[in-house]
């Protein structure tokens, strides 16, 4: 088990959530927006917490161990093919899209984005949009974007704690204020934005909108509403499957007293521990855990002592 370190990224409608929910180490900064759990993208690499790498780079422990260990996307593209992140929303995000892998290696030198939201928290009343309430035009979209009435093309969907939603590269979303929330995505830093209230960033500016490539990989179409229900595993009563995005499979363990963990990946996986505590056990030892840590897993098989929910995610 090797312990990372978080980046965190400072945008406008960032909170503190992170630091007081979470309880992570943010030092001084006055908002934290993003907490990059898991990236080895260049846009900002996780840090090795412990071992013989650490305060290395990411990469550099892959470099060193062998990028056979994240699977043939590993081996092909020298980075993990997921990023996972905690994200803060005092305010609401833009309203975004992603670009799909071909597009985004043509246009962008990255790539595509499909990603899961994990719902960690959300205020009274907080919200998602996700997808479109109807079939729409392209022409319809941007005279919405210019009168500022985009929103009401969209589905409003109003989430709790638990709930998980799948959200496929070329579909409109944005998160509302007040959600705190899990995002596992496929490794992409590709964020096209439609509209963003017309807000300035930290240099006050308004920030930028990327209306044209946006539109070149929106998807038109209706989306029935989600219901953001898990689907639960008929093997545990501790475990849920959460679901399968791209090379990877995402799973929920529960575990109070002692539970096993099982890792059904040929290579290495992910484990956030979302709330509580305890020891693990695996084939290099045991290590304690706690709330807010994020390790990886280099064993198929480990023991939890404790009272812990962990996230674990296999490539």
């Amino acid at each position: 088990m090797i312990r990372l370190k978080s980046v965190y990224k400072t945008m406008v409608w960032g909170g503190l959530k992170i630091r007081d929910v979470l309880h992570k180490d943010t030092g001084d900064l006055a908002k934290v927006a993003e907490s990059w759990e898991v990236s080895t993208h260049p846009s900002g690499q996780s840090l090795v917490d412990s071992g013989e790498y650490a305060g290395r780079e990411l990469t550099e422990l892959f470099d060193a161990i062998g990028w056979e260990h994240a699977g043939e996307y590993g081996q092909k593209h020298r980075q993990l093919p997921v990023m996972v992140k905690y994200i803060d929303a005092r305010e609401n995000l833009s309203i975004q899209v992603h670009p799909g892998e071909r597009y985004a290696r043509k246009h962008e030198n990255d790539g595509g984005k499909n990603e899961m939201w994990y719902i960690l928290g959300a205020d009274e009343g907080a919200y998602i949009y996700l997808g479109f309430n109807r079939d729409v035009t392209g022409r319809e979209v941007r005279a919405s974007i210019k009168k500022g009435t985009i929103e009401t093309l969209l589905n409003k969907i109003y989430v709790q704690k638990g709930e998980v939603f799948y959200i496929p590269a070329g579909t409109v979303h944005a998160i509302g204020a007040g959600c705190l929330i899990c995002e596992i995505q496929q490794t992409s830093d590709a964020t096209y934005r439609l509209y963003d209230y017309g807000r300035l960033d930290d240099n006050g500016r308004l920030r930028p909108l990327h209306i044209k490539k946006a539109m070149d990989v929106l998807n038109l179409r209706r989306m029935p509403v989600p219901t953001g229900r898990s689907v639960s595993s008929a093997n545990s009563r501790a475990r849920k499957m959460l679901g399968v995005l791209g090379h990877l499979t995402v799973s929920e363990y529960n575990a109070s007293g002692e539970y096993t963990l099982l890792d059904p990946t040929a290579n290495i996986g992910t484990a956030l521990v979302l709330e509580g505590e305890g020891e693990m056990d695996g084939e290099e030892g045991r290590t304690h855990i706690r709330e807010g840590e994020t390790w990886l897993l280099t064993s198929h098989r480990y023991t939890v002592t404790g009272k812990c929910r962990v996230l674990i995610i296999s490539y």
